[in-house]
């Protein structure tokens, strides 16, 4: 297994759609089942039909307010049965395995790439389902990346509140990489726009795998998840998802690299050089290291800051619900 962490709006399901065009490689974007059945399934036998069943009835439901567009196939209930160690672990490889979108064979996969932004905070559990997995830590421009998510967010987030973020983000991923001692990368947004084939070529040497030139042309899959989410989601989620990926049916470009000169404000930009200098500097971001924040902006980042703390910890709470409690509050979707 390989997971892609990192703060979501950073070239994740671009990278995500590359990857799965490698013939040794099923790379699937989000769809938080991992989240929202360990809790209740870490412990089970799947050797018990009913636990399969119950199991696979699951991805018709949608998991989080994360728009999450596919399901595995049908032949899912059927891997799982043909499992010789039929594990929570196992159970969830073949979920990837029946992605619809898969390019490769399954007898050819050498890797399993899961997207998911919000498993940045949550690799300590990943850890211990999956011991022997690699991290690709993916970053962007903070500038850049606070932008894009204060254009797509659906709810109005401070400009400190999106900062803060974002440094807890990978907080936590460091924080958990050098925990477990774990096998990650670190791929840039900027990098894998503005020189592809290096990046990617770098990238499958660390997966152990070729790199193949069809990951540089991922239009066409693009093109048809489109068709597919299409007949899959309601008009409104279709609508979000599609302003939000417009650019994965061009070329690759880096129209969007530095789009913050633009549209931030000079005192936007500085209070995020001020706020995200740890990381900027770990992913060789130019920032000026020398400002200095008022006294009001420090408070408006404490504050940030403990709301952030307290949302993800229930977060964490909430995934530890039973299942009769999560399905009063999750919507047959999918």
């Amino acid at each position: 297994m390989t997971f892609i962490v990192g703060m979501g709006r950073s070239g994740t399901t671009m990278l995500t759609n590359m990857l799965n065009l490698n013939p040794n490689i099923i790379a699937c974007p989000e769809n938080e089942f991992i989240l929202f059945t360990k809790s209740s399934f870490e412990n089970k036998n799947f050797e018990n039909i009913e636990t399969v069943d119950s199991f696979v009835n699951l991805f018709n439901y949608k998991f989080s307010k994360v728009i999450s567009f596919w399901k595995p196939k049908s032949d899912l209930k059927q891997s799982i049965l043909n499992l010789n160690d039929k594990t929570f672990s196992n159970a969830c490889k073949q979920v990837y395995l029946n992605y619809p979108f898969a390019y490769s064979e399954t007898k050819n996969v050498k890797y399993i790439v899961d997207k998911n932004p919000i498993y940045s905070l949550y690799i300590d559990d990943l850890c211990k389902l999956f011991p022997d997995s690699k991290y690709i830590v993916i970053s962007r421009d903070y500038r850049d990346n606070i932008l894009s998510r204060k254009k797509f967010s659906d709810k109005k987030s401070s400009i400190y509140s999106l900062a803060l973020s974002w440094n807890y983000f990978y907080d936590c991923i460091f924080k958990s990489i050098s925990k477990n001692n774990l096998k990650y990368t670190i791929l840039r947004y900027e990098d894998l726009v503005e020189k592809p084939t290096e990046t990617l070529t770098e990238l499958c040497e660390f997966l152990e795998v070729e790199f193949d030139d069809k990951m540089l042309h991922f239009q066409d899959l693009s093109t048809k998840i489109k068709g597919y989410i299409k007949q899959n989601l309601t008009d409104e989620d279709y609508g979000k998802l599609i302003a939000m990926h417009h650019n994965l049916e061009k070329k690759i470009n880096n129209d969007k690299v530095d789009s913050y000169k633009k549209e931030l404000s000079e005192s936007e930009i500085s209070i995020l050089d001020a706020t995200c200098n740890k990381y900027a500097q770990k992913f060789k971001y130019n920032a000026s290291s020398n400002l200095k924040l008022s006294f009001s902006s420090k408070i408006k980042i404490m504050v940030s800051y403990s709301k952030i703390r307290i949302y993800y910890y229930l977060h964490s709470i909430s995934n530890k619900i039973p299942l009769k409690l999560k399905f009063l509050f999750a919507d047959k979707k999918i």
